[in-house]
């Protein structure tokens, strides 16, 4: 998502160095990679010389930052769990990469086609959505995140109630209690949506009285656009409301 966000300022030349899965715009793919998103390397990132690291808040980049900080490197922290922390987020790093205009372009356009999907979507009835992380174990999508604020956005609401954890495992009473009526996987990769979706119509034929699968409406979309919070959610938000209401999105 940082990646995301320097590339949409306008920073294709200032990158020098991206994490191991930075793959969109396409120009990221070729970007020198300096380690995993969970596991940066400090090496290539001192081999890459920037003149500010770009991390988020949690412990493996915050201890990076910390380490870059007592060799003389400068780095920006940002924590972006949530669509609003998302916007500041932009506004923070557009301000420290000399930015603040496209930042500011950036979020407006970001805002306005949000407000053109609620416009279409939300005089709509709410539809109940079972979002699942991973199947084995079952792992779906709590309303404590931001995947729940982008199915509100496009006129759902999550099939799960509140949960202890973010992304809470689940039973199968769970998921027949949920009364879904569209379920919704992120692909994983790129490759074969279909073929992932003929597996998912599969696996979820054992929940034939579940009215997502009773009426079909299982979909398989791709993971980058919905699972990176970043300037593509609207995007990824658009993809959800297809899913919801195809009928709006025909012409």
């Amino acid at each position: 998502s940082l990646t995301e966000i320097l590339f949409a300022l306008g920073l294709d030349e200032e990158i020098v160095g991206v994490t191991l899965f930075s793959d969109y715009p396409p120009a990221a793919a070729t970007k020198p990679k300096v380690g995993t998103f969970w596991q940066p390397n400090i090496e290539a990132v001192v081999a890459a010389r920037p003149s500010l690291v770009m991390t988020l808040g949690f412990g493996q980049h915050k201890n990076l930052a910390e380490r870059l900080e007592r060799i003389g490197y400068d780095s920006l922290a940002v924590n972006i769990e949530k669509v609003g922390d998302l916007f500041a987020a932009i506004a923070e790093i557009g301000a420290a990469v000399n930015r603040k205009a496209q930042a500011d372009e950036l979020t407006r356009n970001m805002n306005e086609k949000l407000e053109e999907i609620y416009r279409l979507v939300g005089t709509q009835a709410k539809v109940r959505v079972l979002w699942v992380v991973q199947r084995e174990p079952l792992r779906v999508a709590g309303k404590d995140t931001f995947v729940n604020e982008m199915i509100e956005l496009a006129g759902g609401e999550n099939a799960i109630g509140p949960t202890v954890h973010k992304y809470p495992p689940i039973g199968a009473e769970q998921v027949m209690a949920s009364g879904a009526e569209v379920i919704i996987e992120p692909a994983m990769g790129r490759e074969d949506l279909d073929a992932q979706r003929a597996e998912a119509l599969r696996h979820w034929g054992k929940f034939r009285r579940l009215p997502a699968v009773a009426n079909g409406r299982i979909y398989v979309i791709r993971g980058d656009t919905v699972s990176r919070l970043g300037p593509r959610l609207y995007e990824g938000t658009e993809t959800i409301a297809r899913c919801l209401r195809p009928q709006l999105f025909e012409n």
